[in-house]
């Protein structure tokens, strides 16, 4: 689903006449959360999660704090829904499963470690208690009540902030800030903060740790393409975003197609994109890339990279207070 225009504006009719409706998801939420009994994992988990819809930049936290703990030599697991995955309780294997069986997030976070994926979180969590998982790190979540955080990471899109402030459907927040932040234990700003997105969180939760990072693309696949005209296409949560960072880094995006989040690409649609392209190089983000069959994946070039904490010491310093390793 394209993100309606008026959840980032300021005053809109259609946000004042659905309020009330997003006020009533609130209720839903908040009262999802009395209504559960959580499972209390046997080992640290650290959540990574949002208050609003769309790609806020979760997995690619998640990869990062991943990382953290394999320089601190801790056995984890990765926790992931797998979207639209039918798997249960099951543990990814990349060399047997593909990502339209798995999800493509997970696809990523298995290429990077043991990764559980299942819908049920706290069954999800005692698979990986069980295959010797020391911590677990869980992409999404934060709303799901079903299973204790010992940590929760909120992770806001510096561009997109809060929107509006308002609710699903009158806006493109899952809960409140105010709501969501109390149970929140740090907040990272992925990108440039261009909302005010600080501020608002400084208003609710002063004392909040607000960490900052950005998405850095390998350098070897930019320095390859700085200065060439590209075609690019991207179905994820919010694909300008993939444009805006190629062009930022001297690759110009002559021509752009864009899928809905999470699209399973056919060979038709990789077929139509490189005759689209033409002679222009055809790239796309590794999430997309998980997606393309595995004989036309030469004739694509992924744009991988990386989440880089700009104080990383902060962020080691939060884990260790959780793990003590």
């Amino acid at each position: 689903m394209k993100a309606p225009k008026f959840w980032y504006r300021g005053k809109s009719f259609w946000a004042k006449a659905l309020n009330p409706i997003g006020r009533i998801y609130g209720w839903s939420v908040a009262r999802r959360f009395k209504r559960v009994k959580p499972y209390q994992a046997s080992v640290p988990v650290i959540c990574v999660g949002n208050l609003s819809v769309g790609g806020t930049g979760k997995t690619p936290v998640c990869l990062a704090l991943g990382k953290m703990m394999k320089e601190m030599k801790i056995p984890f697991y990765f926790l992931n829904h797998g979207y639209k995955s039918k798997q249960k309780g099951m543990v990814v294997s990349v060399r047997q499963m593909s990502a339209l069986e798995i999800g493509d997030e997970a696809m990523l976070l298995a290429a990077e470690a043991p990764t559980v994926v299942d819908n049920h979180r706290a069954r999800g969590a005692q698979v990986a208690e069980r295959a010797g998982a020391k911590a677990i790190i869980m992409d999404d979540g934060f709303q799901n009540p079903s299973l204790i955080k010992t940590i929760s990471f909120i992770v806001v899109d510096g561009r997109m902030g809060f929107g509006n402030g308002r609710l699903i459907p009158a806006g493109p927040l899952r809960e409140s800030v105010e709501r969501g932040l109390l149970r929140a234990d740090a907040v990272v700003i992925s990108g440039r903060d261009d909302t005010g997105a600080i501020d608002t969180i400084r208003r609710y939760a002063p004392d909040m740790p607000i960490l900052t990072g950005h998405f850095e693309p390998d350098p070897k696949v930019i320095q390859k393409l700085q200065g060439k005209k590209v075609m690019a296409f991207a179905g994820i949560g919010r694909p300008d975003k993939f444009f805006d960072m190629l062009v930022g880094y001297g690759v110009p995006v002559a021509k752009k197609a864009v899928f809905p989040d999470h699209y399973d690409y056919t060979r038709f649609d990789i077929e139509s994109l490189i005759n689209d392209a033409g002679e222009l190089p055809l790239v796309t983000t590794t999430k997309d890339f998980v997606k393309v069959p595995k004989d036309m994946k030469s004739r694509v070039i992924v744009v991988s990279g990386q989440f880089v904490f700009d104080k990383p010491a902060e962020v080691q310093n939060l884990m260790k207070g959780v793990l003590n390793p």
